[in-house]
């Protein structure tokens, strides 16, 4: 059963492979000029692996009559091996799963990407653990100095020496203490015999360190996490499609809702008896449109101008009318206000020259002398 379906899962690998090598042709499939050409190529290393693995463990159940067979056989156990080789293969396919699974690849982009915080915040509290190290065990020393031979016959001289004994093992100690290693009363308890102050400090160390320090290195984590998502192109790509989806899905509803007689338009008495209703005015607030002016709202999705608005005309009206106006909104009116300005002062320059002709021919012909015309008798003579 095993067998069949690592057989068929890669005939389907296989078959897909195929097909996007049908569709794009082999040159574009593995050119580098491609996006996702490290993609491609990882699925047809993926593919050929597989072939092969089923191969060869095809020619091993073929030649082997059974198991003991096999193993007895060198050349059997060699296939046998290479087959085992060739199934390591499998785990790039978890890779290839990571560029599927959109939240899987945010995890492991996220995590990719705070891999180099980590180290810093590792290195600022192995710095906090030495320096409290050194009081601890300095504090330990002076402790079994001031004690001498005596020391031994201390209740809690082998704890003592267990985790307070050298900086290596109180800076261990510590790390316990604030990740719930070891309990607190155990190591506090023999540094009461020291003096109260060591106890304090102790307190205080656990303060620091738990409400301040992993507090900020938690937030630190949290901030280079959201900042990686935000730049991978991707992901911002796949989350904007993921919403852009989302809000058409809730106009659809919308729409299905004020067309009440279903079919398949909105006229303006639909639109202004549902808009009548608070719920939908909210409704409409949550989806980014200002439904205060009902006619002027659906003078703008009405595009064809019949007075009724379509399942298209209104997604597409909701999509573009929605939230504040945008930077393209703004250019563009800048860019129609700019060529209107351009067309009116070449309007008024015109219409000033028409002007200037006219008025100067009316003046010309107003001085100019007035000459009767000549009779009939006169041109006779």
């Amino acid at each position: 059963v095993v067998f069949g379906v690592g057989l068929l899962y890669t005939l389907l690998f296989t078959a897909e492979l195929i097909l996007r090598l049908y569709v794009k042709g082999w040159r574009k499939f593995l050119s580098c000029n491609e996006p996702q050409w490290q993609w491609n190529y990882l699925d047809s290393i993926i593919v050929m692996f597989s072939l092969l693995e089923g191969g060869l463990d095809l020619m091993v159940r073929l030649k082997a009559a059974d198991e003991r067979r096999a193993m007895q056989d060198s050349s059997q156990f060699r296939l046998i091996r290479m087959v085992r080789l060739t199934r390591l293969s499998r785990g790039l396919r978890i890779t290839r799963l990571v560029s599927v699974i959109g939240a899987l690849r945010a995890l492991v982009h996220q995590i990719a990407h705070t891999v180099k915080s980590m180290v810093w915040a590792m290195l600022l509290l192995l710095l906090i653990l030495y320096l409290f190290a050194i009081l601890f065990t300095q504090g330990t020393t002076m402790y079994r100095m001031e004690l001498g031979e005596s020391f031994d016959n201390d209740e809690f001289a082998d704890i003592l020496v267990e985790y307070w004994s050298t900086v290596p093992r109180s800076m261990f100690t510590l790390f316990k203490s604030i990740t719930s290693g070891i309990s607190w009363e155990e190591v506090v308890q023999p540094l009461s015999n020291l003096d109260s102050m060591w106890v304090a400090l102790f307190v205080a160390y656990v303060c620091f360190t738990q409400m301040t320090v992993l507090n900020v290195i938690t937030g630190f984590f949290c901030q280079n996490a959201i900042e990686s998502a935000q730049l991978d192109q991707d992901l911002v790509t796949q989350q904007v499609l993921a919403r852009k989806r989302m809000y058409q899905d809730q106009v659809l509803a919308l729409f299905e809702d004020l067309d009440t007689d279903c079919s398949g338009t909105i006229t303006i008495q639909e639109f202004e008896d549902h808009l009548d209703s608070d719920l939908t005015k909210a409704y409409f607030d949550t989806l980014g449109l200002d439904a205060s002016d009902v006619w002027t709202l659906f003078k703008l999705m009405d595009l064809d101008k019949n007075h009724q608005i379509h399942i298209d005309e209104f997604v597409n009206g909701c999509m573009r009318l929605k939230g504040d106006a945008k930077g393209l909104d703004v250019a563009k009116l800048t860019y129609e206000h700019k060529f209107l300005s351009k067309q009116l002062a070449k309007f008024v320059q015109r219409t000033d020259e028409a002007l200037s002709q006219l008025t100067g021919g009316l003046f010309h012909a107003s001085r100019e002398p007035f000459q009767p015309c000549c009779t009939d008798q006169q041109e006779v003579f």
